[in-house]
């Protein structure tokens, strides 16, 4: 699988699982990045926060990387669940869009003819 010659539609057709393959372009918050992963339901095995060059070689590497064809017998559903190592973090954002809450004290002078 690791031919360059081999195309990536001809790569995906030995995959046991679909690939998904997610482009999150937000323009006001300045995030572009690439996400691969095997489903909703499972965690994200790449995240690229700057597009690769080549894009179908990108996602060609990965797919040796965690041996997800049909010949593998070991591969289930839940080993790709449990896969913790490779599970990344979401994406947060750092502009100041959001309102950033301080939990400050504030001192309550009490009158003395109150006490």
């Amino acid at each position: 699988m690791t031919q360059k010659n081999l195309s990536l539609s001809e790569s995906l057709k030995d995959c046991k699982y679909p690939l998904k393959i997610v482009f999150t372009i937000d323009q006001q918050s300045n995030i572009h990045s690439l996400t691969v992963s095997y489903s909703e339901s499972f965690p994200a095995i790449a995240r690229y926060e700057e597009i690769p060059s080549d894009l179908t070689q990108a996602v060609l590497d990965l797919l040796p990387e965690f041996n997800i064809s049909h010949k593998n017998k070991e591969l289930s559903k839940r080993n790709l669940r449990n896969n913790g190592e490779r599970k990344v973090k979401p994406i947060e954002s750092t502009s100041g869009t959001k309102k950033q809450t301080k939990k400050t004290t504030k001192k309550v002078k009490f009158a003395k003819s109150l006490i």
